[in-house]
């Protein structure tokens, strides 16, 4: 979601969320001169580029993760973790259901957001007060001409059509006590059985969960006692999720309203709209720190889309929450075998750690790359050096997909950093290819940009937006330890 609001696993309103609330942004006329990206379409979607010769990026264009080059064994997958649907009480405008039936524009709203960003994968995080009540396949929002994928004859999960030979394979998750992502099927026979151990906190209720197919992960993890974080047999964390980016961010948040209200003509395009607001979530990544020094784990960026806050149509096209516009700036890029793709493969790479995390809105990423070498051997992330063994770690930093080279360029550079007890600490960083002759420890890297290219879409905000933000976190590459 965009901005935060009542219900499960919510926080109280405030005064600027009230403010945004009452503002009709449609009537507004935000960017009225902005353009359409699909114009006649009647709402907005990705550019067409195979249209016009020699395209160059704009914000928004939609790259297919065909565009992107392997990474040695591997092919690059992109996806959302960390989505909701009808099937969450406080998603779609707070009427998930109408009459007592699914909210099908909604349904179709969802679906659609996946498939115009193009993305290959969503894990499903649905509260279970709604996602309790129903069954697979109806959790995995299945629907005439989907391909659902089964395991012992039994629905598992969905390849979502989006017509012209692209699908998107989609699994179902509740976001409750914990996370669990991927389920397979209920945990549970009745109603009451399900709440119970979608709301149980404990590691029997992890180990259930995960024998039920899913990988459990902890959200909003700055909300969770640090011994928990520690002690807990879980998979994975939220090291960036937009919810708590909005809460801790309130100045910018109530700034925005106010400017939106009094002052739509001096903001810049609604799609790159996250600059507006954007922070790093630090108390998440100080939670990862100290849980990678004793333990390998998961980091995964969480969309927490809930379209549920602005329904009124902006001058592009879209509403400012719309699933679209949030699947579009930012997701997870997992690096998985090439062959068939399908649920199993995705989490195997996701418990892995084979994964990174991308700000989308600024540009994507073509040519990362974070690994270790060890003479002949490469650990990828995820992987642990073992012990004995001297480790060169190497980070690869990315261009921007489709970049003008006659407008205005970025400036770009990467940082390697170790975690520390007091969080992370910066080993190496450079504009090009970075090596770093790497101690014992646990080691992740980050692109950082300065976006400049975005500039004629910020105006007149340019000098306040385009600023050094955070492009991709890596997840973290173990050099001689022996965790489990």
């Amino acid at each position: 979601m965009l901005f935060p609001t009542l219900g499960t696993h919510r926080c109280p309103p405030t005064f600027a969320l009230v403010l945004l609330l009452l503002i009709p942004l449609g009537s507004l006329g935000w960017l009225s001169g902005c353009p359409d990206p699909n114009p006649g379409d009647g709402d907005a979607g990705p550019s067409d580029a195979s249209d016009v010769g020699d395209p160059t990026y704009d914000p928004w264009m939609v790259m297919p993760t065909d565009d992107l080059p392997g990474v040695r064994d591997f092919v690059v997958k992109r996806g959302i973790i960390h989505c909701h649907s009808p099937y969450s009480h406080d998603a779609c405008d707070g009427a998930p259901r109408i009459d007592g039936e699914r909210n099908e524009q909604c349904f179709d709203d969802v679906r659609r957001g996946m498939c115009v960003t193009a993305q290959d994968f969503v894990f499903m995080t649905d509260h279970d007060d709604l996602f309790a009540h129903y069954d697979f396949p109806e959790v995995l929002l299945f629907a005439d001409g989907d391909e659902l994928i089964l395991r012992d004859d039994l629905p598992v999960a969905n390849r979502i059509n989006c017509g012209e030979g692209r699908s998107v394979i989609l699994a179902a998750g509740t976001e409750s006590a914990m996370m669990p992502i991927g389920l397979e099927h209920h945990v549970g026979d009745t109603l009451e059985e399900r709440m119970t151990a979608y709301n149980t906190i404990s590691a029997t209720a992890i180990h259930t969960l995960q024998s039920a197919g899913a990988l459990v992960f902890l959200q909003h993890t700055e909300g969770w006692d640090a011994t928990d974080v520690m002690t807990l047999p879980i998979d994975g964390i939220e090291i960036y999720n937009i919810h708590f980016n909005m809460m801790d961010n309130l100045s910018a948040v109530a700034s925005l309203a106010l400017d939106l209200l009094f002052a739509p003509e001096t903001l810049g395009e609604p799609e790159i709209g996250l600059l507006a607001v954007f922070q790093e979530n630090t108390a998440d990544l100080t939670h990862w720190a100290h849980l990678v020094g004793q333990r390998r784990i998961t980091g995964a960026m969480a969309t927490d889309a809930h379209q549920n806050v602005a329904e009124d149509i902006l001058a592009d096209g879209d509403r400012l929450d719309s699933f679209r516009r949030i699947m579009r700036w930012f997701s997870n890029y997992v690096l998985v075998p090439p062959g068939p793709l399908d649920d199993l493969v995705l989490k195997e790479a996701i418990a892995a750690g084979r994964m990174y995390g991308s700000f989308d809105v600024l540009g994507y990423p073509v040519g990362f790359d974070f690994r270790a070498e060890t003479g002949t051997a490469v650990y990828e992330m995820g992987d642990q050096v073992p012990v004995g063994e001297q480790a060169t770690l190497m980070l690869e930093v990315p261009e921007v997909w489709l970049l003008d080279p006659a407008g205005p360029q970025p400036l770009i550079w990467g940082r390697i950093l170790k975690a520390t007890n007091d969080g992370w600490e910066e080993v190496a960083t450079g504009e090009g290819g970075i090596t770093y002759s790497a101690e014992p420890g646990a080691y992740r890297a980050e692109i950082r940009m300065v976006p400049e290219h975005l500039r004629p879409w910020a105006e007149p905000r340019g000098d306040e937006w385009i600023v050094e933000r955070i492009w991709i976190y890596s997840n973290v590459i173990y050099v001689n330890t022996d965790f489990e």
